[in-house]
């Protein structure tokens, strides 16, 4: 089978990426392959589903004030043969607490923030007790709080995202990379388990958590692996206030969710690999304590849902790699290692990666600095504060 460009990975970033090609009309055929339509092992389904923009690097930021707007318009401009795509966008804020010893870092980012155009506001004890009094507020530094920032429903976008790219003339395969192969320094053919051979002009990696491991059949090195976490949705007898996305500087985290809340204590220090069993204390001993400090409300909460899913985490630096593979084929472009980002991320990184293979630059969003000319040469590019 030829191509003019095949897409390794259906989830929310190769289906961004599917439709940004798509809509333009200049891909030619592009085809995507999905090994599980299902995705019941994929991160999206799994995420909390924010978008904001409280982030340190330029490039996040520009890449989340592409994707806010975006999923704001995302019911219509998804709609297929008059069916809407509805994602649940609720735009109630985001709250970064510093509860750490990273006041000073937090608000060094608030300035940078402010300066490229995002809405925020600096707060202190006292605001944060006034505004939301059912917040443990004697342990905070400082917080920023983001009242443009909204959350979605992750699952609904991902398939937002590939039925249109499907209506705008994208193929996607149900099958399993098996080989990926080179010619004369170039990505020219992808085995797939079904013994069907994809030859393509132009090969885009957006495998998830498996980026890593399909990247290693071309000889890639991405150090990108899957990262477990677990996450909780509980209920809380007592009425709050309606509190934003609230993301602390101690990897507590939690939102409101339909009649309760979701959220959970993130736990970078575990190392990568698969992981779907819940630890069968994690939740009494670590999580609900973290919960309730912050939200001595939350001591009553009745927990109802745990589950564990999968961030695809570059161990480099937790940020995503964004590119053509330098030092290797230059027809290959990389969209992986997001890092707990992919679904705020999707819309402005499937812009990107589209302008890249089509324009041959970037023109809306230049995410350069996130490119693999950090993998290749060792040098890590951090989120300074929560990331």
């Amino acid at each position: 089978m030829r191509c003019d460009i095949a897409i390794i990975g259906g989830g929310i970033i190769g289906s961004s990426i599917a439709y940004h090609l798509a809509r333009t009309g200049q891909a030619g055929r592009i085809v995507v392959i999905e090994r599980d339509p299902t995705y019941e092992y994929a991160s999206t389904p799994r995420a909390s589903g924010g978008v904001r923009q409280l982030f340190s690097g330029p490039e996040n930021i520009a890449l989340s004030r592409y994707g806010l707007p975006f999923y704001a318009g995302f019911e219509q401009a998804m709609t297929v043969d008059g069916d809407a795509a509805p994602i649940g966008f609720r735009r109630q804020g985001y709250l970064f607490v510093a509860d750490a010893g990273g006041g000073r870092t937090m608000e060094a980012n608030f300035q940078r923030q402010s300066r490229t155009g995002v809405r925020v506001e600096l707060l202190d004890r006292t605001a944060i007790r006034e505004r939301w009094p059912s917040l443990a507020s004697e342990d905070i530094e400082v917080a920023v709080h983001s009242p443009d920032d909204a959350w979605i429903d992750p699952q609904a976008a991902m398939m937002g995202f590939r039925r249109k790219a499907r209506s705008l003339g994208a193929q996607y395969l149900a099958d399993e990379v098996v080989g990926w192969e080179m010619e004369a320094g170039t990505a020219r053919r992808i085995r797939l388990a079904s013994g069907t051979v994809i030859e393509a002009q132009a090969h885009v990696l957006a495998a998830g958590a498996w980026s890593g491991e399909v990247a290693a059949m071309i000889g890639l090195k991405l150090p990108i692996g899957p990262m477990s976490r677990e996450a909780y949705f509980f209920t809380c007898p007592a009425v709050l206030e309606p509190l934003p996305f609230v993301k602390c500087e101690s990897n507590v985290a939690f939102r409101p969710e339909g009649n309760g809340y979701t959220g959970g204590i993130a736990d970078w220090s575990v190392a990568d690999g698969w992981n779907w069993e819940l630890s069968p204390d994690l939740f009494e001993t670590v999580v609900w304590p973290g919960l309730a400090r912050r939200v001595p409300a939350f001591e009553t909460l009745r927990l109802q849902r745990a589950w564990r899913g999968h961030y695809e985490r570059n161990s480099l630096d937790a940020n995503a790699v964004i590119g053509r593979w330098e030092g290797g084929a230059a027809n290959v472009v990389i969209a992986a290692g997001f890092s707990g980002h992919g679904v705020m991320h999707a819309p402005g990184a499937g812009l990107a990666v589209a302008e890249l293979i089509l324009d041959g630059r970037y023109s809306t969003i230049d995410p350069g600095r996130l490119g693999y000319r950090r993998i290749l040469d060792g040098e890590p590019y951090r989120e300074e504060g929560i990331i």
